[in-house]
């Protein structure tokens, strides 16, 4: 599997880019390949320079080419249908209209439904000739594995962005004094129902926060992406960019939970490994109830107060 482990400004300037390019390049390209990193923005970018590489469109656009096919999820749900990838799998049967090639691509791959991951198997296993399958996914291992047994994957490295997100500064830093100051003893009732206030302080300035990002990146993947939408398609597009905002909160919670930790040993001269691991599990708890469809609010806040008893016992 060809992969790295390194940060970098772009995917694209990553060695699996390199290596499929240059195959691209070269017509030895593979008929089908996963690829995959934590970013799914980042991977629509690198599957839309293979799929230019591979079709050569006149115009440059490779979106309105006639031999480029995409399957996505669809509604709420987000998931990808057995009808839809039969449709997907009826086009890629025909030639090709332009060129000699055709190139499916499947976004968000993880999210078939099971029966449409078994359809979808039999193309794999005898894939037409003219037709070079690419697959999008955050979460390779959401896959059959008999689908990933059938694929190259290419792990492509995490796009360098240590920067927090700006609608989260203020959260970030009202968090951390949260942190700080029930660190320092919660024991009388008046500390105890300040701190708790905190916590539904917290969940709504989050709230607010969380809608500010989502409507920031909603307007920065602009209408070059949704033009080419459908409703349903649409629908999913949008849910997927708030599931991937929710992620990366919480990811800057774990990191200014983890700066908080050290700041903490540094005070007293013995790192909290106990309390920060205990922390961490519940962050992670939490993430997962946000998978099942739990409110960010209400995961958030099963979070924090689990915090509250974890640093004020520390």
């Amino acid at each position: 599997m060809p992969s790295s482990n390194a940060w970098t400004d772009s995917p694209l300037e990553s060695r699996p880019a390199d290596i499929l390019l240059r195959a691209a390049d070269e017509s030895r390209f593979p008929q089908s390949v996963i690829l995959t990193c934590r970013d799914g923005t980042a991977l629509e970018a690198v599957a839309d320079v293979v799929a230019e590489r591979l079709l050569r469109p006149a115009t440059g656009d490779v979106s309105q080419h006639p031999d480029l096919f995409a399957l996505r999820p669809a509604k709420k749900m987000r998931q990808i249908s057995a009808q839809n990838t039969r449709e997907l799998i009826r086009k890629v049967q025909h030639s090709p209209r332009l060129g000699d090639r055709k190139v499916a691509v499947i976004h968000e791959a993880e999210r078939m439904h099971t029966a449409a991951a078994n359809i979808f198997l039999k193309t794999l296993e005898e894939p037409p000739a003219d037709t070079t399958i690419l697959l999008l996914t955050t979460r390779p291992y959401g896959l059959l594995p008999t689908i990933r047994s059938r694929c190259l994957t290419f792990r492509f490295p995490d796009v360098a962005d240590e920067t927090p997100l700006e609608s989260m500064r203020e959260w970030m830093a009202v968090y951390r004094a949260w942190l700080e100051r029930i660190a320092e003893g919660v024991r009388r009732p008046p500390e105890v129902s300040a701190a708790t206030i905190t916590v539904f302080g917290l969940l709504t300035r989050f709230q607010q926060a969380l809608e500010t990002e989502i409507a920031r990146t909603a307007e920065a993947a602009g209408n070059s992406r949704t033009d080419r939408l459908d409703d349903d398609e649409r629908s999913a597009f949008e849910e997927s960019l708030k599931v991937a905002v929710r992620q990366r909160f919480f990811l800057e919670i774990e990191k200014a939970t983890h700066a908080f930790a050290r700041e903490l040993a540094r005070k007293r001269g013995a790192f909290p490994v106990r309390a920060l691991r205990t922390a961490v599990d519940r962050l992670e708890h939490s993430a997962a109830l946000l998978r099942l469809n739990l409110k960010e609010q209400a995961a958030l806040e099963h979070f924090l107060l689990q915090s509250l008893r974890i640093w004020a016992r520390a």
